[in-house]
C-alpha cells in the first residue's frame, strides 16, 4: 500500500529493484493528520482490493498492476517532469537544460 500521492515513485523503485508488477494498492493521501474515522473509510474503501492481493495467483496480479502508476511513472522518469497524479511540471535540474 501507498498514498496515492506517492504511486509514480513507489512504480519507479519497484521497477528498479526488478518488481515492476509489484501490487502497488493507493490509499488516498494524506493519511498524517486524519481523524480516526477517517482513516477508518479509507482503509475500508481497500479492504476487498488488499485481500484480493493476498490470495490471487501471481499471473492475475501480475496482469492487474503491471501497468498501474505506469504513465506518470514514465513521464517522470524520461520526460523530466514531477507528477502528481495526471499533472506534470517540469523539472529543470531533471532535465539538464543548457542556458
Amino acid at each position: 500500500m501507498c498514498s496515492d500521492e506517492f504511486g509514480p515513485l513507489a512504480r519507479a523503485e519497484s521497477r528498479v529493484l526488478g518488481q515492476a508488477a509489484l501490487p502497488l494498492i493507493p490509499i488516498p493521501h494524506p493519511l498524517a493528520g486524519n481523524d480516526r474515522e477517517l482513516v477508518a473509510s479509507k482503509a475500508n474503501a481497500i479492504a476487498d482490493e488488499v485481500a484480493s492481493v493476498l490470495i490471487d495467483s501471481v499471473e492475475e496480479l501480475s496482469a492487474r498492476y503491471e501497468n498501474r502508476f505506469l504513465s506518470l511513472t514514465e513521464r517522470r522518469l524520461d520526460g523530466g517532469a514531477v507528477c502528481v497524479d495526471e499533472v506534470c511540471a517540469l523539472e529543470p535540474a531533471i532535465l539538464d537544460i543548457q542556458t
